[in-house]
C-alpha cells in the first residue's frame, strides 16, 4: 500500500469528497449487508466476461460498474473512462488504478466518514463492555441441559441470526412479547444478555453472572410447555434439539404474520423466515435408466440440515461421497419409457441448492436390530475449508459452469457441538469461532480459548459451515 496523491487531490474538493465519502459508505454497507447470493451477483461479478470473482472483482467508486482483475476488465474501464478508483468487493479495500496499489492512507477516508456522520453514531450507538462484545458468556447447567446450551452457544455465535436478533425484527412483529411465553423472545432475551452492556449497579460478579441467565430460564421454561419430553433430568439429544429450536422460530414468525395469506405462503415453501432464509436447502434425488441414461423421475425437497453416515468411514468428504454416490435399486422393476427396457435403476442424491449456512450431522447414535443403541466413537476428519462443487445435482453444475468447469463452493467452519460418553450418559460441548476469527469452547458455564489445531482433534456430532466463497 502507497500513499496516493489521486485521493488527496480529490478530498481537496469539497464536493468531490463528498461524494467519495457517500460511495464508499454505501458500498461497505453492501458488501457487508448483503445475503451472500446477493453479493455474489451484484458486487463480485464482472459486467463484461460475467466471470464471479475472477482473480477480484473491483466496483467503480464513481459510476458502479463491477469489473474483473485477472481478465483487466476493470484496468480496461479506468482507461476507457477514466474512472480510477474502484473497491474490492472481497475486503472492502479501496484501488487506484493509477497508482496501480492499494491507497495506504485509508485513514483519511475512514475519519473523513466518521466525522461527517459523527452526531448520528453517538445518538444511535454505544461503547460495548469488552468482557462482553463477543458474548462470551457460559449457561448453567440445569441438570442434563447441555445438549440444549451447546445447540444455543453455535446459534447465538452464528453471524446471520445475530444480526437477526440484533435488528429486533422479531421484537417488533411479536403478538405476545413476553420472553416466559415466546420462544424467539427469549432467544432474543439470550442475546440481550450476553451481547448487551452489563448492568454497573448489579453488586457482584455472582448475581451478575446469575442474572445472564434469565432468558435461558425463560427458553426452558417456553421448551418444556411445547414439548414436555425436555422436561426432566435425562439426557436429550442435540440434533434433535437443533430440530426442535428452528421449528420454534419458524413458528414464531408465522404467528406474528398479518394475515391467513402471509401464512400460507409461509407453509408453502415459501417462508421468508431467518430459518428458511439462512439454512435451508434442497436436495434432488433422481432415478436414472442405466441403459439410456434417461432422467425420468426426478423429486426436489427441502433440508434444514444433512445426516452423514459415518461407519467405516474416516474422513467428512467420505461421508459426503457416500451420500452423493450412485446406488442401484434391486428389486424395483423399473420400467424405462425411453429405450422400453425393464431393469434395476440407479438412484442418486445431489444438492439441488445449497444454503448460507450449512448444518451437516455425524450420525453417532445407531439403533440395532435388538432394539438397543451404540454409539461409533469413531474420529472423522473435518476441514476448516469445506468444498461443496462435487455435491451438486448435475442440473446445479451445468448452471453454473463456465467453459466446463464448475466453481469451487468454499464453506468456511464456525461452530461445531461434540458428544463425549456413551449413548445413555454422555454430556456435549460447543466450540465456536468468533469474528476475530479466535475459537472458543463452551462448556455450560465455562467458556475458555482454544486453538484451531486442538478443535480438529474433536470428536464432532453436528457441524456448522458458512459459505466464504464461489470461485
Amino acid at each position: 500500500m502507497s500513499i496516493c496523491p489521486h485521493i488527496q487531490q480529490v478530498f481537496q474538493n469539497e464536493k468531490s469528497k463528498d461524494g467519495v465519502l457517500k460511495t464508499c459508505n454505501a458500498a461497505r454497507y453492501i458488501l457487508n449487508h448483503s445475503v451472500p447470493k446477493e453479493k455474489f451477483l451484484n458486487t463480485m461479478k464482472c459486467g463484461t466476461c460475467h466471470e464471479i470473482n475472477s482473480g477480484a472483482t473491483f466496483m467503480c467508486l464513481q459510476c458502479g460498474f463491477c469489473g474483473c482483475w485477472n481478465h483487466s476488465h476493470f484496468l480496461s474501464h479506468s482507461k476507457q473512462i477514466g474512472h480510477i478508483f474502484g473497491i474490492n468487493s472481497n475486503n472492502g479495500l479501496l484501488f487506484c488504478f493509477k497508482c496501480e496499489d492499494y491507497i495506504g492512507n485509508i485513514d483519511l477516508i475512514n475519519d473523513a466518514i466518521l466525522a461527517k456522520y459523527w452526531d448520528d453514531v453517538c445518538t444511535k450507538t454505544m461503547v460495548p463492555s469488552m468482557e462482553r462484545r463477543d458474548g462470551l458468556s457460559g449457561l448453567i447447567n440445569m441438570g442434563s441441559t447441555c445438549f440444549m446450551s451447546s445447540i444455543l452457544q453455535c446459534l447465538i455465535h452464528n453471524p446471520y441470526f445475530i444480526r437477526h436478533s440484533m435488528s429486533q425484527i422479531h421484537s417488533n412483529n411479536c403478538k405476545v412479547r413476553s420472553p416466559d411465553k415466546c420462544f424467539s423472545c427469549a432467544l432474543d432475551k439470550i442475546v440481550h444478555e450476553l451481547y448487551g452492556a452489563l448492568n454497573t449497579k448489579q453488586a457482584s460478579s455472582s448475581s451478575t453472572s446469575t442474572n445472564r441467565q434469565t432468558g435461558f430460564i425463560y427458553l426452558l421454561t417456553c421448551a418444556w410447555k411445547i414439548n414436555q419430553n425436555l422436561a426432566g433430568y435425562s439426557q436429550q439429544d442435540a440434533h434433535e434439539f437443533w430440530q426442535f429450536i428452528i421449528n420454534q422460530i419458524h413458528q414464531s414468525y408465522v404467528l406474528d404474520l398479518p394475515n391467513a395469506k402471509e401464512v400460507s405462503r409461509a407453509n408453502n415453501k415459501q417462508c421468508e423466515c431467518i430459518v428458511h432464509t439462512v439454512f435451508e436447502g434442497s436436495l434432488e434425488s433422481s432415478i436414472v435408466c442405466p441403459g439410456c441414461q434417461n432422467n425420468s423421475k426426478t423429486t426436489i425437497d427441502p433440508f434444514l440440515d444433512l445426516s452423514l453416515d459415518i461407519k467405516d468411514k474416516k474422513k467428512l468428504y467420505e461421508c459426503l461421497d457416500s451420500f452423493h454416490k450412485k446406488e442401484q435399486l434391486k428389486d424395483f422393476n423399473y420400467h424405462c419409457g425411453e429405450c422400453n427396457s425393464t431393469q434395476d435403476a440407479i438412484k442418486q442424491l445431489g444438492i439441488h441448492k445449497l444454503p448460507s449456512v450449512l448444518v451437516l450431522q455425524l450420525k453417532r447414535f445407531e439403533h440395532l436390530l435388538n432394539g438397543s443403541n451404540r454409539k461409533l466413537d469413531d474420529f472423522i476428519e473435518f476441514p476448516t475449508y469445506l468444498n461443496m462443487k462435487n455435491y451438486c445435482s448435475t442440473k446445479e453444475k451445468d448452471k453454473h459452469s463456465e467453459n466446463g468447469k464448475v466453481p469451487d463452493i468454499i464453506y468456511e467452519l464456525i461452530g461445531i457441538v461434540s458428544h463425549k460418553g456413551t449413548v445413555n450418559e454422555g454430556h456435549y460441548i460447543a466450540f465456536c469461532k468468533i469474528s476475530g476469527g479466535q475459537w472458543f469452547k463452551f462448556n455450560d458455564s465455562m467458556v475458555s480459548s482454544i486453538s484451531q489445531a486442538e478443535v480438529l482433534k474433536e470428536q464432532a456430532y453436528l457441524l456448522f459451515y458458512t459459505i466464504r466463497q464461489v470461485n
